[in-house]
């Protein structure tokens, strides 16, 4: 019994280890940053718009890109979300992920983002690391 707490209080110190300030950790540069960029605005844009705020419904007139550019399924999934995209930037964002690793925080971005592939010739895996480096720079205070 006692072997089991130890293992339990081990455990959750080892996490809080493993959780960094993702900004003071950021090992991406601005080149992959900037590529990210591009990715993003090519395609996660449509939904999280250029600012990345997110979409509120009944707000579309002042949102862009507009969302007459988005598919018919883009579109039917924000209706299944009641028309709400979250911000990926900010502080309710940033709170979302305290606590995370890196290694966490990359994966969370690279498993929306899959959800939604970026379209182009480009190289998926790679763009995943390009898009988790935009929007840690973008909360970061930096491009």
């Amino acid at each position: 019994m006692k072997s089991g707490k130890l293992l339990i209080v081990l455990c959750t110190f080892a996490g809080i280890a493993q959780a960094q300030d993702l900004c003071a950790v950021n090992p991406y540069t601005k080149d992959e940053a900037t590529a990210g960029k591009v990715a993003f605005e090519s395609h996660c844009a449509l939904c999280h718009q250029y600012s990345m705020k997110g979409r509120e419904p009944g707000n579309s007139a002042n949102e862009l890109p507009d969302m007459k550019l988005l598919s018919e399924s883009d579109l039917k999934f924000l209706d299944g979300g009641l028309g709400k995209v979250p911000p990926l930037v900010g502080p309710v964002f940033m709170a979302r992920q305290k606590g995370k690793s890196l290694a966490e925080f990359t994966s969370s971005v690279s498993g929306a983002a899959n959800t939604f592939p970026p379209t182009g010739k480009l190289e998926i895996p790679k763009t995943y690391l390009q898009l988790a480096a935009y929007v840690l720079y973008r909360n970061c205070g930096k491009l």
